[in-house]
């Protein structure tokens, strides 16, 4: 699958509680001694494929992430599709005009 296929597909997406390994632990999080995954993390390689545990484990591996519980994986909707779509072509309109993310908060 090429870029433009893969963008324009909806992906799937993987979220997923794990411990909180901080020192001292964060006050903030929902659940005691957890932090939440989000809104979930896109799944690149066809790991949806394996099942959620099975790709909770991989993305969960590539973050550090330790004791993970709460798994749920989902593809996305047509309307989470075309508002990350919507914020990628913004994105590269705004970098063809020399605005980008490292710029500080320079005008």
């Amino acid at each position: 699958m090429n870029r433009d296929e893969q963008l324009n597909s909806r992906r799937w997406k993987i979220s997923y509680t794990y411990r909180c390994t901080c020192n001292p632990q964060c006050y903030w999080t929902m659940l005691p001694g957890r932090h939440a995954g989000g809104s979930g993390t896109f799944l690149n390689d066809g790991e949806e494929a394996l099942g959620a545990e099975a790709a909770a484990a991989i993305v969960a591996d590539q973050y550090g992430h330790v004791d993970i519980a709460d798994i749920g994986m989902w593809q996305e909707g047509d309307e989470e599709r075309d508002a990350r779509l919507a914020l990628n072509r913004r994105q590269e309109a705004d970098e063809r005009q020399g605005v980008h993310w490292a710029m500080g908060g320079a005008n």
